[in-house]
């Protein structure tokens, strides 16, 4: 029976019974009973009907209470009838009928019934006690009635339980129904699912599993692995695939690997697989639910695209090195062809071709320090206060004769982890492009600020001619830049040195008002 149903029937009953409690003591006192046999009469209900209350509404013993809520009953039956005998037939067969209805179970029916021979048999033997004067037939009457009760009773209890059987089976009708459903739906998907229990033996898999295992034609459940191995030659080679249960088991939560099965006849797959584990309520091992899928071609997919999109950012700066180094290497061209035409060099000419070589070289740098990048480059902890002042030192002879003036607030900074080197290029690249931004006469801002617990700041701002918004959007792009002869690796570059360090790169912009770049780099 429903716990929560057998709550609530228990709380109606004993509701019922303060009530014929309640109606005991006003037929005690309006029929002037003694005082001290009301007193214990009181004293003895209260202490029943309250003992059982508590254990109805504290939800003790719920499955036991109702069967002192029957012997409740039975109490206030017996002083009912003590006032009125003559209602002893009719009120003991309702009271098991009553109970019979309300529980609808044979347990409480026949206590009930019990109970009710005792206090009947009482009655008709004391009936001299009680002023009640026996009549010929009246024993038969009780007989009879408690026959009646008994029929009743049995013939609801044999009701109840066709009833029950029904229900059973009918939804054991329904859990097969859906249990085949299931296996249909586990059955047709194209994953690898096996449920072991806390021992390894098998409980279950699905087709894929035993094609995959080679276990089509055996009979695998309630086997441990050591057991299908001996039968099976290929499933030997799946051992792989069960190493790690413990792992599963011991960390408690779904675990997911993946996994590479190369065997020699042929088969090669990976799999994507996930281990659940079940636990009982008490903590004990259940089952482990295993579900693994063949990502082979996905994987296959993934390696060509990442593969595809490496060689399209190759192709890409190859093309704009190539691009990069066909102007000068035109310029070196034109030069070297008049010079043999005319048989002799000018040195203008040489100038020009050794500034072209220079520059030449210079994207030929970039490029390489951008497509090759120093991951285990050395790393030290460095004040950013000295690196600003060094980059500040070195372009202070360029901004005094463009006529620029650097104004800095640089406080002693937090102790950064870093590469001194690749920091100090990037600020010499952020450094370069305010100049070339301003062209001459103008300002340079740097400020230096600590982020408490967080990092360093280091912010220049120029107010030379700015950038539009929607050029703005396209600065770190390769081969993109804001100047006549840039080749845009050097931003590029500077985004990557910074990303390395775990820190930020922010620029804004505002035409013909200057530039703002904002360098975070976190002390951890």
């Amino acid at each position: 029976m429903d716990i929560l149903k057998l709550h609530n029937k228990n709380v109606l009953l004993i509701s019922i019974l303060w009530g014929c409690f309640i109606l005991c003591m006003l037929v005690q006192i309006l029929k002037d009973k003694d005082p001290l046999f009301i007193g214990i009469l009181f004293g003895s209900g209260i202490l029943v009907c309250g003992t059982i209350s508590i254990f109805v509404y504290k939800k003790i013993f719920i499955e036991q209470t109702m069967y002192l809520c029957v012997l409740g009953m039975s109490f206030v039956t017996f002083v009912l009838i003590d006032n009125e005998p003559v209602i002893a037939n009719f009120y003991l067969i309702f009271l098991v009928i009553f109970i019979l209805s309300l529980y609808q179970d044979y347990r409480p029916v026949i206590l009930m019934s019990i109970l009710s021979i005792f206090i009947g048999a009482h009655f008709y033997k004391y009936e001299d006690r009680l002023n009640y004067t026996y009549r010929e037939g009246d024993f038969s009457y009780f007989l009879f009635t408690l026959s009646v009760t008994f029929l009743v009773a049995f013939l609801q209890i044999r009701y109840s339980r066709a009833v029950e059987r029904n229900d059973n089976a009918q939804k054991e009708e329904v859990r097969k129904d859906n249990e085949q459903q299931i296996l249909a739906l586990i059955n047709s998907m194209p994953d690898l699912i096996y449920i072991q229990d806390s021992t390894g033996r098998f409980i279950e898999m699905n087709e894929y599993a035993k094609d995959l295992f080679k276990l089509k034609d055996m009979d695998y459940r309630n086997k441990k692995l050591d057991e299908l191995f001996f039968e099976n030659v290929w499933f030997r080679n799946f051992h792989n695939c069960f190493a790690n249960d413990e792992i599963s088991w011991e960390k408690g939560t779904p675990y997911r690997f993946e996994l590479d099965l190369s065997i020699g006849d042929g088969f090669s797959a990976i799999f994507d697989i996930i281990k659940v584990p079940t636990f009982n309520t008490d903590g004990s091992r259940k089952n482990l639910l295993v579900i693994g899928r063949n990502i082979t071609e996905q994987k296959k997919a993934s390696d060509l695209l990442l593969r595809s999109e490496k060689l399209a950012v190759v192709g890409e700066l190859a093309a704009g090195v190539a691009h990069e180094i066909r102007n000068p290497l035109t310029s070196i061209k034109g030069f070297i062809q008049l010079a043999n035409q005319v048989r002799e060099f000018n040195p203008d000419y040489v100038q020009i071709m050794l500034s072209e070589i220079v520059r030449i070289e210079s994207i030929v740098s970039e490029y390489l320090s951008l497509a090759k990048p120093n991951q285990n480059s050395p790393k030290s902890l460095q004040h950013m206060d000295h690196l600003v002042r060094n980059v500040v030192t070195l372009f202070e002879s360029q901004t005094n004769l463009r006529n620029i003036m650097i104004h800095s607030e640089l406080d002693q900074s937090y102790q950064i982890m870093c590469n001194p080197n690749e920091i100090k290029q990037v600020l010499i690249n952020i450094f370069q492009n305010a100049i070339e931004a301003i062209g001459s006469n103008g300002d340079i801002f740097i400020y230096l600020r600590n982020v408490p617990e967080s990092g360093v700041e280091i912010i220049f701002i120029d107010n030379g001619c700015g950038i539009e918004e929607e050029r703005l959007k396209k600065i770190g792009e390769p081969f993109f830049s804001t100047k006549e002869k840039g080749t845009g690796l050097g931003l590029l570059t500077s985004n990557r040195i910074i990303e390395k360090h775990n820190g930020t790169i922010k620029i804004t912009s505002e035409v013909n008002k200057g530039t703002e770049v904002r360098v975070f780099l976190p002390t951890s």
